[in-house]
């Protein structure tokens, strides 16, 4: 099967950040996988205000530190089945940081300072 995945500009200020995991089952087992990040932005996609989810993997989150307030720019494929995924778009590419606002942090919920990958693990 071959589809033609056409990406979406986009653009706009981040809401909010979230892990991204995958959540499988296999028998009695849970396993999860950490994926990257799904953004909350209030801007345009594809020439049209709105507020849009965007995934992205873990790699852009290292190089770019998002932060809740940041301003950007890419593009996305739109997602295939959205029984799979939460963000409307993903495989994201081309992002520009347009704007960072001051560095903030806090300790607790909810955190507005750079996302750590693995603040939502559990302690065995």
């Amino acid at each position: 099967m071959n589809i033609t995945m056409k990406k979406i500009s986009w653009s706009g200020r981040i809401i909010s950040v979230q892990p991204r995991i995958r959540l499988s089952r296999s028998f009695d087992e849970w396993q999860h996988n950490y994926l990257g990040y799904v953004f909350q932005i209030d801007g345009i996609v594809n020439e049209k205000a709105d507020e849009f989810l965007i995934a992205v993997g873990k790699g852009a989150h290292a190089k770019y530190q998002f932060i809740s307030g940041m301003e950007l720019s890419g593009v996305s494929v739109p997602v295939n089945d959205p029984r799979l995924e939460v963000a409307g778009f993903y495989k994201t590419s081309r992002i520009k940081r347009l704007s960072v606002p001051e560095n903030r942090s806090s300790s607790a919920p909810p955190f507005v300072g750079v996302a750590s990958a693995g603040w939502y693990h559990r302690q065995a």
